[in-house]
C-alpha cells in the first residue's frame, strides 16, 4: 500500500502570518493537534498544539499576537505520495515523528500521514504472522532453558 492510499487529505491549514491563537480556534474547532503552515498550496511549516504551548505561551508571548511563523516548525520532515506504508511506518521511528506532510513537485502540500494512519497495515501484518511469532517462542524457550529468564544475562 502506498502513502497516497492512506493519507489524510481533508488538511487543516493555516497561513504563516496567523496568529497562534487563531491557529488554536482552529485545532479546537476541528478537533486537531497538528495544523500545516501553506501559502499558495505549497508547506512552509508545521504547528503542533505543543508549539503553542511551549513556543509561545511558556515563553510569555501574547497568542493574540505572535505570528505563526514564529514558533513553527520550519522545514519539518515530509513524505512523498508514492512511498510504501512498510518504509513510512519504518521513518516514523527513525525520524521520532507523529506526523509526516505528504508533498511533491518541490512542496506541492498533498495531505498528511499520521502514525495512526499506518496502524492498520501493521495489525494486518502482525496478525498474518502471530502463528508463526508464537511458535519461534515456543521453540526458542525450549532451546534457551525454558523459563522467562532465559533472556536475561
Amino acid at each position: 500500500m502506498k502513502v497516497r492510499d492512506g493519507m489524510t487529505t481533508e488538511l487543516v491549514t493555516a497561513s504563516p502570518w496567523e496568529t497562534a491563537a487563531e491557529v488554536a480556534r482552529k485545532m479546537r474547532d476541528h478537533k486537531v493537534g497538528c495544523v500545516l503552515i501553506s501559502n499558495e498550496g505549497k508547506l512552509f511549516g508545521l504547528i503542533t498544539d505543543r508549539e503553542i504551548a511551549l513556543r509561545c505561551v511558556a515563553e510569555a508571548r501574547n497568542p493574540q499576537t505572535t505570528r505563526i511563523e514564529e514558533i513553527m516548525i520550519r522545514n519539518p520532515f515530509t513524505i512523498a505520495p508514492d512511498f510504501e506504508m512498510a518504509e513510512a511506518a519504518r521513518l516514523f521511528g527513525q525520524r521520532k515523528v507523529r506526523r509526516f506532510p505528504v508533498v511533491e513537485d518541490g512542496q506541492k502540500l498533498l495531505g498528511i500521514l499520521s502514525v495512526a494512519d499506518v496502524a492498520p497495515d501493521f495489525k494486518t501484518y502482525f496478525d498474518g504472522i502471530f502463528h508463526e511469532l508464537v511458535e519461534w517462542r515456543h521453540e526458542a524457550k525450549g532451546r534457551y532453558g525454558g523459563g522467562e529468564d532465559a533472556w536475561a544475562h
